[in-house]
C-alpha cells in the first residue's frame, strides 16, 4: 500500500480486497484469533504512514545503463528489492516504479516487507536488486535487465545501482 498513490482506484481496490480477505478469515474456524495476530502488523489506510525501523532502511539511486536504453519501454516495470544475502529467496522489501521514472532515488524499509516475519531489520546482510521486468512480475525472467548492489548491511545509504546486465 505504501507504494500506491493514496486514494487511487488501484489503492481503493486493494483496500477493498484486504477488507474482504479479513472478513473471510474472520468467518473461518479460528479465524478471529488469526486475524488478531495479523492485526499486529496493521495494513495502512490510504495516505497513512507505516511504522518502520528507520535504522534498517536502505537507500540509494537506480539508473539504467545507456547501452540498454533502446531495449526497454518507458512503461516497463522496474522493481527494486532487497533479499537476504544468505537465506530465504523471498524479497525482504520491494519498491515498484516504471522505466520512465529512471533514474530515481529509492528507500527500502520494513514497511515494504512481503511477509511480516521477513523484514530487512531481521538480517545482517542483504543484496539490493534493481530489475526491469518485461513481464511486469517481480520474479526474474530470462531477458529481463538488472543491476545488483553487492552485499550490504541494512541501514546502508547512498547505494548506486546501475541496471546493466541481462538476466540469463
Amino acid at each position: 500500500m505504501s507504494q500506491m498513490q493514496p486514494g487511487s482506484p488501484e489503492a481503493q481496490d486493494f483496500e477493498e480486497r484486504i477488507r474482504q480477505a479479513r472478513e473471510f478469515l474472520a468467518a473461518q474456524p479460528g479465524g478471529k484469533k488469526k486475524l488478531a495476530q495479523l492485526s499486529v502488523r496493521k495494513v495502512p489506510e490510504a495516505g497513512e504512514a507505516v511504522a518502520a525501523n528507520p535504522a534498517a532502511a536502505i537507500s540509494g539511486k537506480v539508473s539504467l545503463s545507456p547501452a540498454l536504453a533502446d531495449k526497454v519501454s518507458p512503461t516497463d516495470t522496474v522493481f527494486i528489492l532487497a533479499r537476504a544475502a544468505q537465506g530465504p529467496k523471498m524479497p525482504l522489501a520491494v519498491f515498484r516504479k516504471q522505466v520512465k521514472d529512471l533514474p530515481f532515488q529509492f528507500t527500502l524499509d520494513d514497511s515494504m516487507a512481503m511477509q511480516p516475519q521477513l523484514q530487512l531489520s531481521g538480517f545482517d546482510q542483504v543484496v539490493v536488486v534493481a530489475r526491469v521486468s518485461k513481464s511486469g512480475t517481480p520474479m526474474a525472467q530470462p531477458g529481463d535487465f538488472q543491476g545488483l548492489s553487492g552485499t550490504v548491511k541494512p541501514g546502508s545509504k547512498g547505494l548506486k545501482i546501475v541496471i546493466d546486465s541481462v538476466v540469463p
